[in-house]
């Protein structure tokens, strides 16, 4: 399959695939397999996302899989199945809705903040507050390139977004005494128009026991995926 009928192939249920649609668009994702069947990429060789319309499918999919790899973004139920039928050790699935943004002009930011690209020098405060064991190397390189925006609120830094290192949207945090404010909403926004400006479709991903945020998702306009994907991993006790 070429990349026209790969995407032509992830666009039937482009909710739930928007991830992949985005990876192979931003060139960010190397493909491992694909048939009319099933899909597989590779994500800077960290991660696999994979789709099948089986669980033969997949199964057959995941044999291209570097030995290296062991994490996997799974896009419905077969490929979930094909994930655990080939790999033993991977013990969890933790389930997401994908909700992404469909419209392509900015949205107004509601002006409750003032939101601005990252200081470097408070990397450590964002490592202590979202991430205490993160690598702060990873962290930086994504300050540094404009992956992250800060909102402040009387000249106080009360809260920060960015893209995960897939391009999606989260990171989300706003402290404690700032929220209620309409901050989340607003950094939230900041972050979609700023994926628009890139040429990016804005999209997320949120776990399944999460309602609120999913509200939250749907009050911007984000299409909320009705149906699940699955990270899976192995968790050790």
């Amino acid at each position: 399959m070429n990349e026209q009928e790969i995407l032509a192939y992830l666009e039937r249920d482009k909710t739930i695939r928007i991830d992949m649609i985005e990876a192979i668009r931003r060139k960010t994702a190397r493909v491992l397999y694909a048939e009319p069947d099933a899909v597989l990429l590779t994500e800077a060789e960290r991660f696999c996302l994979v789709v099948s319309d089986t669980v033969e499918a997949g199964r057959r999919a995941l044999k291209t899989v570097p030995e290296s790899i062991c994490l996997f973004v799974a896009h419905n139920e077969a490929s979930r199945d094909a994930v655990f039928e080939t790999f033993p050790t991977i013990n969890h699935a933790a389930a997401c809705w994908q909700a992404y943004y469909p419209g392509k002009e900015p949205i107004p930011v509601p002006p409750v903040c003032e939101i601005r690209p990252f200081p470097k020098e408070e990397l450590p405060f964002l490592l202590s507050v979202y991430d205490p064991d993160g690598d702060p190397k990873r962290y930086r390189e994504r300050i540094e390139q404009g992956d992250v925006l800060a909102a402040y609120r009387d000249g106080a830094l009360a809260g920060f977004i960015g893209f995960h290192g897939d391009g999606s949207g989260g990171m989300l945090e706003v402290l404690p005494q700032f929220r209620r404010l309409g901050i989340g909403s607003a950094l939230e926004i900041a972050l979609h128009n700023l994926a628009l400006s890139r040429g990016w479709t804005p999209y997320g991903q949120i776990y399944t026991t999460n309602n609120a945020s999913r509200k939250l998702q749907e009050s911007l306009g984000m299409v909320v995926s009705d149906n699940e994907l699955y990270w899976m991993y192995e968790e050790r006790d």
